[in-house]
């Protein structure tokens, strides 16, 4: 389940993009995903949401007549693998399980969002637009620094993150003294 999580994987960076597209330029980032899950033994059926048409005939255009990775493509996933886990600090997919029973109605996907964008900015800039988001999403919702560690998210979580751990770093992050 999850090949794709939750579409992650079919917005990959710019540099992974590159490689699979060298590697198969007329493949689409996201089939490189569900052909990964296929092509291992005793696979028999790949489940993966679709938004629109144009993802079903994506999908349909290479699960109908199936080909199993070779090595070279399991290679080529492994170094794309690595690029886009060097991007990601907290591999949250957004589905939002973990919002459904937090008591203090904490944004965990916002703020994981959040948090992973601005990882990626210059650690020389006094000021980011993630920082103003976190403040307007705070006024709405629990700020992170509020969770109360009841474990509901993270039992609630397809990824298995540990939720509490990721979110105390987003309030160290987020949370300068403007903020409290």
């Amino acid at each position: 389940m999850e090949p794709v999580k939750g579409g992650t994987l079919a917005k990959v960076p710019a540099d992974a993009e590159s490689l699979l597209k060298e590697a198969a330029p007329d493949m689409s980032v996201a089939s490189w995903a569900i052909r990964f899950a296929a092509s291992h033994d005793n696979v028999m059926l790949v489940l993966s949401g679709m938004s629109d048409m144009e993802q079903l005939r994506d999908n349909l255009s290479y699960m109908e007549n199936f080909k199993p990775f070779t090595e070279a493509e399991f290679t080529v996933v492994q170094k794309a693998a690595e690029i886009i886990n060097r991007s990601v600090t907290i591999p949250c997919t957004g589905c939002s399980y973990c919002t459904n029973n937090c008591p203090v109605n904490i944004a965990i996907p916002k703020y994981f969002s959040l948090y992973n964008a601005d990882m990626q900015e210059l650690e020389t800039k006094a000021w980011t637009a993630q920082t103003m988001l976190y403040g307007h999403f705070a006024e709405q919702f629990g700020k992170a620094s509020a969770c109360v560690g009841c474990g509901q998210c993270e039992k609630m979580c397809p990824q298995h993150l540990p939720v509490r751990k990721w979110l105390k770093q987003v309030a160290e992050r987020f949370e300068g003294s403007f903020l409290r």
